[in-house]
């Protein structure tokens, strides 16, 4: 019994600075549910991490060059988007992506599906539809990305972008094929 609380114990010190190291990329809004509003001139994109998978691990979105936001379990993030194509991706232990022409005044979503990875979870980007979205909403809380995680984020786009565009224009060659 003893090794067990002490075990417990060890894990809980471990994982507690995991915990608060994600709080520096964001301000998790659990309680508070906020939301986008469509616009005439860009496209509103949401990227849904509904998940308690890895909840701890950091998930980062960008569309192009550009961070929507960083989410952990049960999160959810959301931008406007200049209308075009556009190349959404996710970085997590490994990076997702896919190309998509966006419209003015249209709404996006697009889940990011977590699943086991070595170090760390991995990220799967799939879109979704409304209704799908609206059910996924409701598990998550808006989470807003920090200054530090706008920083951050110029760093992974110049390590990630490349291998973003080449994942995207291999799921669009697989789609199309």
């Amino acid at each position: 019994m003893k090794k067990m609380i002490l075990t417990l114990t060890v894990l809980t010190l471990l994982a507690g600075p995991l915990t608060l190291a994600g709080d520096l990329y964001t301000k998790h809004k659990k309680s508070e549910a906020t939301f986008g509003e469509p616009s005439a001139d860009t496209a509103l994109v949401y990227m849904i991490r509904p998940s308690t998978m890895g909840a701890a691990i950091r998930t980062w979105a960008f569309y192009d060059d550009e961070l929507i936001g960083v989410t952990r379990g049960r999160g959810y993030t959301f931008a406007h988007v200049p209308p075009g194509d556009r190349l959404f991706w996710s970085k997590a232990e490994n990076t997702s992506a896919l190309q998509v022409d966006v419209e003015a005044g249209k709404t996006y979503y697009f889940k990011q599906q977590i699943m086991p990875g070595i170090g760390k979870a991995r990220v799967k980007l799939v879109p979704v539809d409304e209704a799908t979205a609206a059910k996924l909403l409701r598990k998550c809380g808006w989470a807003e990305p920090t200054a530090e995680a706008r920083e951050r984020a110029a760093e992974i786009v110049s390590n990630r972008l490349e291998r973003a565009q080449t994942k995207a224009s291999k799921r669009r060659n697989k789609s199309d094929g």
